[in-house]
Order: structure tokens, then sequence, then C-alpha cells
């Protein structure tokens, strides 16, 4: 049904009612429903009181409840009919709404020898997101000289009859699985095993409810564990955020270490053709040669964790915008063979 009574009042407030109103009150029938008054709700399964006036002595009292994404009720998320003796009760809903869905809410109510009475409609309210991924997750990526990083989480409130939340977590290496854990009851992990230095992760998280209702929530971008020792490969990082542009990135950027000997690099953005878009390596300074180290990273103590010598900003050579779609990014260090990256570009 994704409601349930309680009945902290009982037949005794009812009859006091019913006792002290004129017959002409009787007549004017009508439900009031209070909720959350907060614009987020704070929980994903909402109390309401519910009073239902003037339906006279007839018992019991049908209750509709219905819950809609749409202010003209269109569109029903939860449709619940159910009886009660009382006129004033609280009602728990049971069946999470939708992850931050804009929800409104009314209640009809009647005697079996009488009209409906319909409350007014709740004023718009914005559910909670089921499931949101706190660390690592930067737009800009995320970086850690520790192996071991705790993943942290956190789910929205629910009532004890819907929850409790239960999680499946995945570490993915550049696309391929490497930690897997299940059944988590906790809101945050730190890995039973060393993850790999200068390699790109991501991690995804799906939350689970003893009804099976789940999601599944992705990393925004990449996170690497940083070796504090210079590089022993030379490499490039998958770029990020990737697609792009994002809410809070204009551009995409690069990383790239330059191993031991040093190198002779150049990375440069072509179209699926392989037609050079953009010269990236060298930039605007000219430098090619690389000395052992990590680049692409912002500095120390600074918002974000990108290079701006190290970017793409969605333009071609000649700076106009190019189309929306994908492009490959081609690393090159010392003439060798090419490394690319899939580049996705949304457009401005």
């Amino acid at each position: 049904m994704g409601v349930r009574m309680v009945r902290p009042w009982g037949a005794v407030l009812l009859h006091t009612l019913a006792a002290g109103l004129a017959p002409s009150a009787l007549l004017a029938q009508t439900v009031i429903v209070d909720g959350p008054a907060q614009t987020v709700l704070p929980s994903l399964t909402p109390t309401l009181q519910v009073r239902a006036i003037g339906l006279g002595p007839s018992r019991p009292i049908q209750y509709n409840l219905q819950v809609a994404t749409t202010s003209d009720f269109s569109v029903l998320v939860l449709d619940s009919t159910f009886n009660s003796p009382d006129s004033v009760l609280t009602v728990q809903i049971t069946r999470p709404l939708p992850s931050q869905a804009t929800v409104y809410w009314r209640v009809g109510a009647r005697s079996f020898i009488g009209p409906q009475a319909q409350s007014q409609s709740s004023g718009a309210r914005v559910v909670p997101a089921w499931l949101t991924l706190v660390e690592p997750n930067s737009p800009q990526g995320n970086r850690y000289d520790i192996r071991r990083p705790l993943f942290v989480w956190r789910s929205a409130p629910v009532t004890a009859a819907t929850g409790p939340w239960r999680y499946d977590l995945e570490i993915l290496n550049v696309g391929r699985p490497e930690v897997g854990v299940t059944n988590l009851r906790d809101s945050t992990y730190r890995p039973a095993i060393d993850l790999q230095a200068n390699a790109s992760y991501r991690w995804n998280l799906r939350a689970i409810l003893p009804n099976g209702e789940s999601i599944r929530v992705y990393s925004q971008a990449t996170f690497v564990i940083t070796d504090p020792l210079l590089p022993t490969t030379t490499l490039l990082y998958q770029n990020f955020p990737n697609p792009f542009p994002s809410a809070v990135a204009f551009a995409t950027c690069f990383w790239f270490d330059v191993g031991s000997d040093g190198a002779k690099v150049s990375l440069d953005v072509l179209d699926l053709r392989g037609n050079l878009v953009r010269t990236v390596v060298p930039g605007n300074d000219g430098i090619q040669d690389f000395e052992p180290g990590r680049y692409g990273r912002g500095a120390p103590g600074a918002s974000s964790n990108c290079d701006n010598r190290f970017v793409w900003d969605g333009t071609a050579t000649d700076g106009r915008t190019v189309a929306p779609g994908v492009y490959l990014a081609r690393f090159r260090a010392n003439n060798g063979a090419p490394t690319f990256r899939r580049i996705v570009f949304k457009g401005r």
C-alpha cells in the first residue's frame, strides 16, 4: 500500500471534536493535511498529519492519499486507499519517493454515507537524492598519496519500516573492476588491499532497500594514487571531466607522467578521421622536452586539480568551437607508439 497509519490520538479526540461542533459545522466537510514545511523533504518517506472535519459520526472513514510529480496529479507515484475509525491520524509513507523529484500530495476522505472531502494540494516539495557520493568525487578529479583512501557517501533517511540501506561498492582501474564489496551497512569504506599508484580509478556504489528498490551512482571523475617518488614510466591518464564541459569545468584536463629518463612529449586532439584539431603540447611556451615528473596537476593547495597549460576547451587551432562529438587525445613520448584516450565534447 505504501503507507502506514499511526493513531496517537485515537477515538477520544474524534468524539470530543464531534460533540463540540454545531450541526451546521458538521456540514462543512474538509480535509487538512500537514506535512514537512521544508522545500527539500527531510526523508524519502515523509510523515503527514491528516484531519478530516465535518464528516459526521458514520465510521469507518475511507481515506485516499495521492502523491504526484505534477501539480494536476496526472502523474501519480503513490495512490493509496485505506480505512480508519479516526478523523485525526498520522500517515507514514513507507514507499520511497522518487529521487530528486518534485512532488505534491493531497488526501481525500469520505464516510460511507457522504460525499468525499478533498484537501488542498500541498506546495511543491523536492525529494532528496537517494544516494550521494561524497569522496572521492571532485568533478576535477582527486589524488591521494595513500594506497587505501577512504570512500564516503550518504543516503537520504527512510523510516524504519522501509530501511535499512545496504550498499555494493565497485572500484575500477581504467574500466576494469579491481575491488568489489557487497552488503556494506556503513556509509564509509576503506579498501582491504593497496590500490595501484599512477593508475586512473573510478568507483560506483549501489544503494539497496529491503524491498529490492535500488539506485546506482557513479563518480564524477577519476581519482589517482600518486607515488611521492618520481614516476618510473611515461603515460597519459584519462582526461577529466569526460564528457565535458560540466557544471563546474569549462575545459577537460590532461594528466601525464614522464619517467625517470625524461621525454620529448607531444599531445594532440584529433577528430575520428585522424585530422588534427588542436595541439596541447607543445603549448604557447613551446616546451616539449620534459624532465621526469608528474604534469597536469594543479598546484598544491589550489582549488583545482588541473594545470591550465594542459587543457582543451573544445576549440580548434583557429579558435573556433568544434562540433559536439567524440574526439581522440593522442599522446606520444620520444616518437614512440602513441597512446590514445577518448574525449567526449558536449558542445557549447
